[in-house]
């Protein structure tokens, strides 16, 4: 069983429904959305943590926790439901990944995934004013083409590709010593 399964509680499931009942043992699942909301409500801060190029999430347990049972605290804290699509691709992944979906990394460069109306334009900060973000919205190629040069873009596939994988970067995590008093908790409560 994967190490991150050992940190939830088994139950007795009746996977037939015939009589006489015969149960496998099964993981509770369920049990994710209880404990989120726990954690949620008694961890105050968290703290940002930005991923680097080809690092795995045991690897950032170890390196954060000093521990590799902690992978599931920030796959939860997160809301990674898979570790193999939620979590950052390294560069080579991420150029396989782009090969088997648009047949090569060229080919996502010139496929148009959207166009965009630029509704605001990123304004730089001065004393005075707070730096505004460039707010847009998707539309479809006849508003596109209605639109001045100034407020529209086209999004090619490589880059709507590449932004989707950075924002993976950015996660959360919560000091050590919440970490070790959450694992102690969910050991109590669950038996595990």
């Amino acid at each position: 069983m994967s190490e991150f399964f050992l940190h939830y509680p088994q139950v007795n499931y009746d996977i037939t429904g015939n009589r006489p009942v015969r149960t496998n043992v099964a993981i509770n699942l369920m049990v994710r959305e209880k404990l989120k909301i726990q954690i949620a409500e008694d961890v105050v801060s968290y703290h940002p943590y930005y991923i680097p190029e080809g690092e795995r999430p045991d690897i950032t347990a170890h390196k954060k926790y000093g521990d590799v049972k902690y992978t599931w605290l920030i796959f939860l804290i997160n809301d990674i439901q898979h570790p193999l699509f939620d979590w950052p691709l390294s560069n080579e992944d991420f150029r396989q990944y782009m090969t088997r979906k648009y047949g090569t990394v060229d080919a996502s460069k010139s496929e148009i995934h959207h166009y965009k109306y630029i509704t605001r334009a990123r304004v730089e900060a001065t004393e005075i004013t707070e730096p505004l973000t460039e707010e847009s919205i998707e539309v479809d190629l006849t508003t596109y083409n209605s639109l001045d040069s100034g407020s529209r873009e086209i999004i090619y596939s490589y880059d709507w590709e590449v932004d989707k994988n950075e924002a993976k970067r950015q996660i959360k995590l919560i000091s050590k010593t919440f970490a070790s008093s959450i694992m102690k908790e969910h050991s109590e409560t669950f038996g595990v």
